[in-house]
Parts: structure tokens; sequence; C-alpha cells
């Protein structure tokens, strides 16, 4: 009975000892890959937080009518940041109290009397006061319209040229106007 049970003892190690050998010595494995995608998209932001100021206006002497006058030029800045890439157009609208066409937009500063006279002035693409800054367009800075960019990442300034005429006989007062100034990509 002795040589059973030590028999039936070494049978139990031996198969104690495969199970025990198949579980901790087990070197199989799986690999995988993970695959990481970002998609960027055109984007833009615009900051026309500036605001023009025209002031000084005389339409009797500095700015009068005829050959001694001149107009009254300003400028200001509007800023913009794109996504690298992006293609975008800046456009300005006709403002509060503007007329014409979209492109090429007639625009007048108002007081808050609506009855009284409004003072015309346009804001331009160029220094030379030849390109109304507008809506659509093809976009070139010798044409009417907007203006369009293509931008590298980096922070862009674009000048807008304002002038008001010569010559206009306006009661005093403070005369404003509000432009939408928007990109769109």
């Amino acid at each position: 009975m002795k040589i059973k049970s030590k028999q039936s003892n070494i049978k139990v190690a031996i198969a104690s000892a495969i199970m025990v050998g198949s579980v901790s010595f087990s070197s199989a494995g799986y690999a995988a890959t993970l695959t990481v995608n970002a998609v960027i998209g055109e984007a833009c932001v615009i900051d026309a937080s500036t605001t023009m100021s025209f002031s000084g206006y005389n339409a009797t002497t500095t700015h009068a009518a005829g050959e001694g006058g001149v107009n009254l030029v300003k400028s200001a800045n509007i800023g913009s940041l794109c996504n690298a890439g992006t293609t975008a157009l800046i456009n300005m609208n006709k403002g509060l109290h503007g007329a014409g066409t979209d492109a090429a937009p007639t625009r007048k500063l108002a007081t808050a009397d609506a009855n009284a006279p409004k003072l015309n002035y346009n804001l331009y693409k160029d220094d030379g006061y030849n390109y109304i800054f507008g809506i659509g367009g093809n976009g070139g800075a010798t044409d009417e319209g907007g203006l369009s960019l293509v931008a590298d990442g980096n922070s862009n300034n674009v000048t807008v040229y304002g002038s008001i005429p010569k010559g206009q006989l306006v009661p005093t007062g403070s005369y404003t106007d509000t432009i939408n100034v928007t990109i769109t990509y």
C-alpha cells in the first residue's frame, strides 16, 4: 500500500508541476498598434476693437472746398489670426448710414439727430485712397470689396485708411458710424 501511496503522490506532484510550469513559464504575448490622427480645420479670429478717430475737421479752412483744402485722412489697424494655410477674406459693411453696393459702399457719419446732415467718408485698402474696403469681390488689394489673405499661423495686421472729403459744411457735433468687420474662411 505504501507503494501505491507513493505512486499516487508522485503522480500528483508531476501533474502539479506540469500545471504550475505551464502557467508560470508561459511566454505568449500579443502586440497591437494605436493610430493617432488630428484634423486641423481652417479657423480665424479677428480684432477690430480700435477706433478710427477723425478729429479737427474744418471745412472753412484746412478742409475747405477748392484747391487750398485737403481731405482729412486717418488709419487704423485690424488684427487677425488664422490657422496656417487658411485662406480668408476680411470684409467691411456699409455701416449704419451707408449706401451703394456691398463691394464699393458710400459711407456717412451721423449725429444723434436723424434729420441732421451727414458727413461723407470712406474706408480704403490703400494709402492712395483708391480702392474702397467693402464686402466680397476678388479680395485683391487693388480692387473694391474685401481683402483676402493666406495665413501663415502668425498674427496679421491690416491697415485701413479712412478719408473725409474736403468741403463738407455740416453743423458742429459728434459724428459716428459703426462698421461691421467680418472674416470669412
